[in-house]
Formats: structure tokens, C-alpha cells, sequence
């Protein structure tokens, strides 16, 4: 029985690497300093062919933060063979802390959930009543046989932190007029591309795609974000697309639900919480 539920969590896929935006899908936080309101956040430089970019990235950033959240989001894998959707759960706190739960989905799903403390990951598997803390070894498996990885789920890179920015012209991309960017990571900045194409909407200023590179330059990933609504006082892309170098997959995300900067009680990160399966 355990194993059977080892099989759904983790290595039946081929390992991907860590994306910048799929650490907001997933954790829905960025890097945790003060969580933004909509008087500290300029206004969106639409009219400017070369704006300031690394103001651009600041503000793209501030967008997509929260000092905490809560959402409900199903999640579609798409492989060549199959097809798989699950209803998920999520409370995040800063970018250190996060809990995922499947609410629907297979019997061997639902019921699952995925505790993240820090840079440490454990599982509660429900079919086998125990929680399993992830060995540094797994990481790199895929997460519920998505197109995420474990490390997703760990890690987090910021834009504007650990790339240099360079507006390199504007583009349409889905009827919208967007500013195309290429990032490079600084020497010191613990990132595995090589290079990443950014395009950020002109009207919204949110991103709309994204293509990692390795480090020999072939593309690896490419990220797509839709169907914006309105968050409180924000914009935000209630969809996000993944789709891996190979043909026929992909995995999306869709918010049905998202709530920024509410109050969670400490203990749902809690292990104890966990153990109790709930």
C-alpha cells in the first residue's frame, strides 16, 4: 500500500528543474518580505517602449505576493497515454511555509497533502496512515505525476534579485501588446538556466510567458499565464500552463479560488497537524 502511494507522489515520471512561476503556483507566495498594497505598487509603465526594466520585474513581482494565501485550484496533467485532474488546497505563509491538500480526485489521491517547512518537504499518505518526510534523493521526482517537480515546491528564485534584465523589444502575444525581456542569472545567483525569455503585458504589467533555456542554450520549458481577474486591488493570471521540452505533455493549474494576505493559524504547518491527516 505504501509503495502504491510512493508511486503516485513521485518517481513514475522523468524529473524536471525548478521554474521561477512554479513556486508561486504552487506555494502562491513570492520571497517573503512585506506583503504589498495597492498605494506602494507604481503604476504600470504601458506607454513606454524601453521602460525601466529592473522597476518593471520589481513591479511584476509585487503583483503575484502575499504575506499569506489560501486557494482552491485544479490542476490537469496531460501525457500522450493519459489524462489526470485533482482539486487542490492550499495555505501559504511567507514563501517558508505551505500545505496542499487533495481534495478530489482518484481514491488513491484524495487525501494526500504536502506539508513544506522551510527547505524540507514531508508527504502524509493516507491510504498508508503515516507521513513521510522527502529524502533529499527525491526532489527531483515529479510531484503527483505533474509536470512540477518536488524542488518546485522547495525552491524559490526572484526575478529581479538573481537575473540581470534587458528589454530586447515589444512583441503581441494572445492579442496583447507585451514588452519581451531576456533574463540572464547573475555569477552568484544558485540558478540552473542558462537564459529566460520574460513577456510582460504592456496594460497589466503581468507576465503572460516564459521560455527556459539550459545552459546549452536548447528550451527546456515554456510557462504560459491566462485568464486574468481581479484579486482585491490586483490583477492576477488564474491560469498557468506548463509545457516540458517533451511532446504531448503538460500540466495546468487553474485558481477557482485565491484569498491574499489572511489570517492562518500557526499550526496548519505544523507536523502535528499533518500526522492528524488534517
Amino acid at each position: 500500500m505504501l509503495a502504491d502511494a510512493l508511486s503516485i507522489w513521485g518517481s513514475t515520471v522523468r524529473p524536471v528543474v525548478v521554474a521561477l512561476f512554479i513556486a508561486a503556483a504552487l506555494a502562491l507566495a513570492w520571497p517573503s518580505r512585506a506583503a504589498p498594497v495597492a498605494a506602494e505598487v507604481p503604476p504600470c509603465p504601458s506607454a513606454q517602449d524601453a521602460p525601466d526594466v529592473a522597476k518593471l520585474v520589481e513591479r511584476t513581482e509585487a503583483l503575484l505576493e502575499g504575506r499569506t494565501s489560501t486557494a482552491v485550484m485544479v490542476m490537469t496533467i496531460q501525457t500522450p497515454q493519459w489524462k489526470r485532474t485533482l482539486k487542490l488546497q492550499t495555505w501559504s505563509k511567507g514563501d517558508d511555509y505551505a500545505l496542499i491538500r487533495v481534495i478530489e480526485g482518484g481514491p488513491r489521491e484524495t487525501g494526500m497533502m504536502t506539508l513544506k517547512r522551510e527547505k524540507q518537504l514531508w508527504n502524509w499518505l493516507p491510504r498508508a496512515a503515516r507521513v513521510m518526510k522527502l529524502p533529499s534523493g527525491m526532489l527531483g521526482d515529479s510531484w503527483m505525476g505533474s509536470d512540477f517537480t518536488n524542488d518546485d515546491l522547495v525552491r524559490g528564485n526572484s526575478m529581479a534579485k538573481d537575473f540581470d534584465a534587458t528589454v530586447t523589444g515589444t512583441v503581441l502575444v494572445q492579442g496583447r501588446k507585451a514588452w519581451a525581456i531576456s533574463l540572464r542569472p547573475k555569477p552568484s545567483a544558485a540558478v540552473v538556466w542558462g537564459r529566460v525569455e520574460l513577456v510582460i503585458d504592456r496594460a497589466t504589467c503581468l507576465p503572460l510567458e516564459q521560455r527556459f533555456f539550459d545552459e546549452e542554450d536548447k528550451l527546456a520549458r515554456r510557462l504560459e499565464l491566462s485568464d486574468v481577474k481581479k484579486v482585491g486591488w490586483r490583477d492576477f493570471p488564474a491560469r498557468m500552463t506548463i509545457h516540458p521540452a517533451e511532446p504531448g505533455r503538460s500540466t495546468s493549474i487553474y485558481y477557482e479560488d485565491i484569498a491574499f494576505d489572511v489570517d492562518i493559524p500557526d499550526d496548519t504547518f505544523s507536523l502535528h497537524r499533518l500526522q492528524q491527516g488534517r
